[in-house]
């Protein structure tokens, strides 16, 4: 008999249902939307209830296309977006709408920390850039501006903790990769951060009890394989945050491995015995789903995004016919550099307020050359991220997943703005964080022994080489791309109007 993982993936838009062998290949899938609320200017609020629902209604029709598999699931794995924040009561009752990644109504409670504790130091402790969106910060906000509902509030928890609640009945669970990167936690101790909270006033008790990934927190009860279509008992596993399961899905589990994510938001992220606290703040570290190695990632902000966003204007026929046009121009795109900060920047500069740029426009510039400069754009900021990694390791060739690794000249241009050798991989964009989760809950019932036995399963594919006369050419671009946001700085923040 077959025996099957059930991973759940808890997304921005949408919770993915998959049923996954224990070889980590993905059987069949099925997904339900649900809606964000945008209640005020920073805030970003989901139900917790309709996760739930979401989940049971794609299990439900994962399972209507494979009707024999609801006998055959021996574990449930979890991952989902990080950085939120549910405060619920002892019952588990929801006492408001998480707040998820992309609130950031607490900018005065992150004023507060970086005042009485320091950008450094706090940076420090926990491995992550300070910003209003961590959960840190949140819980904050709920205990300065909700008063009453901090005091009914029994846990904080983050997304994936809900669902395993939901599940197995088990209020008190999290695990390391959300606690980490939701400033929770002192990274190198593994512990809460109690002397922190203690100085902003607030308990630690109301935080969950921290789990690597892989362990089993619970069973199934009679109540939730009831809606799901399931048999009681099955176990089920802490999981993780969405970007620590990318990792082990795209076959990220040893020291030193490396791989770059092509998506909406793109970043590059390395396994490492332990956190990697950069002087300048540059990259942010997340205690992994074995909870004894660290991720290391540095991300770009506008990766798919930038480039979604110029094949509209300048290749509206479609993203192959931009990748035509991007083509038809040499490396450098003759002098145009694009700045992707459509929405911001992450990694190096962590600035809300900058903008995107197109710097050195000529008459002699016209579709070709705006496309190829968007692709090239985000690859230098990437490859600005592989030379701060490389100051700790060195970095010779790297995976790449996401939608934006479909595009061959894509992976040229990184490969040749990076000097890395590029590898193809056999999971599928979307597939990823679902196999992290899965992998997660494969150790946990022992039909593997570790997450390196599992990444076994994830197997290479095409190989793309730096072209050294291309290396040359970005080696000069990068270097005006680089120099172009300390000199845009006082523009994007509005000095020049004061």
């Amino acid at each position: 008999m077959s025996a099957y993982i059930l991973a759940l993936d808890v997304g921005t838009s949408s919770v993915k249902a998959s049923l996954v062998s224990t070889e980590l290949k993905i059987v069949s899938e099925a997904a339900q939307r649900y809606e964000t609320r945008y209640p005020a200017l920073h805030c970003a609020e989901q139900r917790a209830q309709d996760w739930w629902d979401a989940a049971v209604a794609a299990v439900r029709r994962l399972f209507e296309i494979n009707p024999e598999g609801t006998q055959d699931v021996c574990a449930i794995g979890i991952s989902a977006h990080m950085l939120g924040l549910l405060p619920v009561d002892a019952k588990g009752e929801p006492l408001t709408p998480s707040m998820i990644h992309s609130d950031n109504r607490a900018l005065d409670e992150a004023a507060e920390v970086e005042a009485h504790i320091g950008l450094d130091r706090i940076y420090r402790l926990t491995g992550n850039v300070l910003t209003a969106a961590a959960s840190l910060c949140k819980a904050m906000w709920i205990k300065r501006k909700r008063p009453e509902i901090y005091a009914r509030t029994a846990r904080f928890l983050q997304a994936k903790d809900y669902l395993n609640f939901r599940l197995t009945g088990n209020l008190d669970t999290t695990d390391y990769s959300d606690a980490s990167h939701g400033m929770l936690i002192d990274i190198s101790r593994k512990e809460y951060l109690t002397e922190v909270f203690q100085d902003f006033g607030l308990e630690a008790d109301r935080f969950p009890a921290l789990h690597a990934s892989t362990e089993v927190i619970g069973k199934l009860t009679a109540e939730a394989a009831a809606q799901l279509g399931l048999k009681q008992g099955i176990p089920v596993v802490a999981g993780g945050g969405d970007g620590c399961c990318a990792n082990v899905g795209a076959g990220i589990a040893r020291t030193g491995d490396i791989y770059c994510s092509l998506g909406t938001t793109g970043w590059i992220a390395c396994n490492m015995d332990a956190p990697y606290l950069d002087a300048q703040r540059r990259v942010f570290s997340i205690l992994s789903l074995d909870g004894d190695h660290c991720c290391v990632f540095g991300t770009v902000e506008n990766v798919c995004r930038s480039v979604d966003w110029a094949q509209k204007i300048y290749a509206p026929e479609g993203i192959d016919a931009m990748n035509r046009l991007a083509a038809e121009v040499p490396a450098g795109s003759d002098g145009l550099v694009f700045l992707p900060y459509l929405s911001g920047e992450r990694s190096p500069i962590f600035d809300p307020l900058a903008r995107g740029v197109f710097f050195g426009i000529s008459a002699d510039h016209d579709r070709r050359h705006f496309s190829r400069a968007v692709f090239e754009g985000v690859s230098y900021g990437l490859a600005g991220i592989l030379d701060i990694m490389r100051e700790c390791l060195p970095v010779e060739e790297m995976r790449v997943i996401g939608g934006g690794a479909k595009s061959q000249l894509w992976r040229q241009i990184l490969s040749d703005a990076g000097r890395v050798r590029v590898r193809g991989i056999d999971t599928s964009a979307d597939a990823a964080t679902s196999l992290g989760a899965a992998a997660a809950a494969a150790v946990g019932v022992g039909a593997f022994r570790s997450l390196d036995e599992a990444v076994g399963c994830v197997h290479m594919t095409d190989t793309t080489e730096p072209d050294p006369a291309n290396a040359a050419v970005y080696a000069e671009r990068m270097r005006l791309y680089q120099s172009l946001y300390p000199l845009l700085k006082p523009a994007f923040h509005g000095e020049f109007s004061r």
